[in-house]
């Protein structure tokens, strides 16, 4: 198969269910219905309350995952118009094709985080290390290896594939029933949890994994038809690059609004950590402090200046690493992100000397270990109800109750749709549907009621 050919497949729009009630006016290319399918969905609404770095923070000026999402889904559309012009300069994409790409992209980056639990990154680790401390303590279970192997390494990105393709009920079992490419763009590491998770690695598709075994059957769907040979979906590396653009910058920006760290720490650390764009870089940021030294909040907008310049060099930086890398790209082995072998490697580099500060403030550790709390004491008290035989009927008793507080759409999927056959799995997986789709409020608050410290 050709570039040509290869493009007009990856930008069909094939899904697991025809379309219904298809408007002959509707003039939206597929991945702009994909994104309307999504963007008045609660899923998507539950991420304005949803830790990007600083959780459970007040101000309306910082970062929830919402606008992260809405960022990224900005700079990949971004992104798309200047890699649709390289195509069809090439040859290679069809001119009835053009905005597809954009579109798939503004699509990619709107759901990427959306499986992510409270308390982001952090919230993972916490239903990771209940589960290593569950099966160690309930040597009886059923579970095989590999299932084990998806709740002691769970990943926000591959719930996300399990959200978009089952968990949202929309009335059958196909979820927001996405076109396939919309759902293979977010599988960053196409493989089992046992395959993948692999450290070290030289093979970025076994870094992580992308699939629950829950979701193997669709994802060998998508990657039959799109004919992935499971490799990365090439719109993958555009995607994770808009979103290290994306979170890299401005997670400095917020650190400066909260006082975490101030002009003189990113001048210092842009200084030390630049190699190819020292000189225009450090230049400008000279500049603006020269051109705002007493605006009012001057320090921000400086910061929110500088962050749109060395986006912008980001993202040229990326643009010229994919033409360089085309076809590895194309062909799924290339084994490097597209921002570390980019012009602007060093401009990501500094960022995340920065961002070493700010997460190591002290009030984002404190409320990121009162969420671990949280998580970690909620799965506690739902699965030693799931051992009891009482959990998912009816009765008088605490393990009956406990199930129904599981949000109804979920319990609808684990009762009608799921079909894996491990009861003791579909259990634990229902829990972890229902903690790790809670907002950060809503998991500290439940957990505060159920252990009487709130009612």
């Amino acid at each position: 198969m050709n570039h040509k050919e290869k493009w007009k497949l990856i930008l069909e729009e094939k899904r697991f269910r025809t379309k219904s009630n298809t408007i002959n006016s509707d003039g939206r290319n597929p991945f702009e219905n994909d994104y309307g399918r999504l963007i008045s969905s609660a899923p998507i609404r539950r991420l304005q309350d949803k830790t990007q770095v600083f959780p459970l923070e007040q101000s309306d000026f910082i970062r929830t995952r919402l606008t992260h999402s809405l960022e990224v889904s900005y700079i990949g559309s971004s992104i798309g118009q200047s890699i649709e012009k390289i195509l069809l300069d090439k040859g290679d994409l069809d001119q009835n094709l053009k905005g597809y790409l954009s579109s798939l992209l503004r699509v990619a980056g709107l759901v990427h985080d959306l499986g992510n639990p409270p308390f982001g990154h952090f919230g993972e680790e916490a239903v990771k290390k209940f589960f290593k401390d569950y099966f160690k303590e309930n040597k009886a279970t059923s579970l095989d290896n590999l299932e084990k192997a998806d709740f002691e390494n769970f990943d926000g990105n591959v719930q996300t594939l399990r959200i978009l393709s089952k968990l949202y009920y929309f009335g059958d079992e196909y979820g927001y029933n996405l076109t396939y490419s919309s759902l293979a763009s977010i599988v960053k590491y196409p493989t089992n949890s046992l395959d993948g998770n692999k450290k070290p690695t030289t093979e970025i598709a076994k870094k992580k994994f992308g699939y629950f075994v829950t979701e193997t059957e669709t994802y060998k769907s998508i990657n039959d038809y799109l004919k992935l040979r499971n490799n990365r979906h090439p719109v993958v590396y555009l995607l994770e690059a808009a979103d290290d653009i994306a979170y890299s910058a401005a997670d400095i920006e917020d650190g400066i609004k909260l006082g975490i760290i101030n002009f003189e720490d990113i001048l210092s650390i842009f200084k030390n950590n630049l190699e190819n764009n020292k000189e225009i870089t450090v230049n400008h940021l000279l500049d603006l402090r020269e051109r705002f030294p007493k605006a009012h909040d001057s320090e921000t907008l400086i910061i929110q200046k500088f962050r749109i310049f060395t986006q912008q060099l980001m993202i040229d930086g990326i643009v010229e690493a994919f033409r360089e890398n085309y076809e590895e790209i194309m062909s799924g082995s290339l084994q490097n992100e597209l921002i570390d072998i980019s012009s602007a490697k060093d401009i990501r580099k500094a960022y995340k000397k920065l961002q070493y500060i700010v997460f190591d403030d002290k009030k984002i550790l404190k409320k990121e270990i009162a969420g671990w709390e949280a998580i970690y004491g909620l799965l506690k008290i739902f699965t030693n109800a799931a051992k009891s035989s009482n959990f998912g009927n009816t009765g008088n008793n605490p393990e009956a109750r406990l199930y129904k507080i599981i949000s109804s759409s979920y319990r609808k999927v684990y009762e009608n749709i799921e079909k894996y056959p491990s009861s003791e799995y579909k259990k634990l997986q229902l829990i972890v549907d229902f903690i790790s789709g809670m907002t950060d409020t809503y998991a500290i608050g439940l957990y505060q009621e159920l252990k009487g410290i709130k009612i």
